[in-house]
């Protein structure tokens, strides 16, 4: 389904949308601004804290309204759509949306590990924390890509973000409890299959977790969640058919 014709287009149409809403471009301005407060204010380590754990947002945000606005509101009966090649441009939108996210997080991430350099403060695993960020950061697009085909605007990001303020409640809630839940995700050990589904759960709604090395192991949950996500969006496109 995917044709390489078509990036252009959709490059060139993504673009636009993504400079038009105001939540991305404030969302591309004050994230690396607040790393370099909390950087000059506190340390680079912590600094490198938030960065590696914020940075996959990025492409949440920018993943906003995918699809369903596309449909109801006509935009894909022009005449450049015909032949069902608007199943291959909302496919498309995809690997558009995760290069340019890509584009943007790779170049935060060369500024800032050029500033740990000149400090001394650079570490090897930053580039793999980086790595497993930006894995976070596909799988996000998957996930609110797929949630677009139902959630019209914004409110396929809204309800993920939503779902994470929920699960960290109830995480920070578990940390009074006996169970110890947080101090188990905080070693990156779990006693029982029990408390490793809970937090598998936690995982595919905050991939962002992985970012922790003792958390890596979850990188694979997530790359199987991300293809099986485009599993489903590639059914629910091929199975699209725009109102006459």
């Amino acid at each position: 389904m995917l044709n390489t014709a078509l990036f252009p287009l959709t490059w060139q149409v993504t673009r636009r949308r993504l400079i038009a809403s105001p939540l991305t471009l404030a969302s591309c301005l004050a994230f690396p601004a607040v790393i370099v407060w909390i950087g000059l204010g506190d340390s680079y380590e912590t600094a490198a804290k938030f960065f590696f754990f914020l940075f996959p947002h990025v492409f949440l945000i920018a993943a906003q309204d995918m699809v369903r606005s596309d449909i109801d509101g006509g935009a894909l009966e022009n005449v450049l759509f015909l032949g069902g090649k608007f199943r291959r441009f909302l496919w498309a939108k995809n690997f558009v949306l995760a290069g340019a996210g890509g584009a943007y997080v790779l170049l935060l991430f060369a500024l800032f590990s050029a500033w740990g350099l000149a400090l001394g403060e650079f570490r090897p695993i930053h580039a793999a924390q980086f790595g497993m960020g930006l894995l976070a950061g596909f799988y996000y697009i998957g996930l609110a890509g797929t949630l677009s085909y139902f959630l019209r605007a914004g409110s396929n990001t809204m309800v993920l973000l939503l779902a994470q303020s929920a699960a960290l409640v109830g995480l920070l809630f578990s940390a009074t409890s006996r169970t110890g839940f947080l101090d188990y995700a905080a070693s990156g050990r779990f006693p029982g299959i029990g408390s490793k589904l809970l937090f598998g759960g936690l995982v595919a709604v905050l991939p962002n977790l992985v970012v922790s090395g003792r958390l890596a192991a979850y990188g694979a949950e997530i790359l199987a969640g991300l293809a099986l996500l485009l599993f489903v969006q590639h059914r629910l496109v091929r199975a699209l058919e725009l109102k006459k």
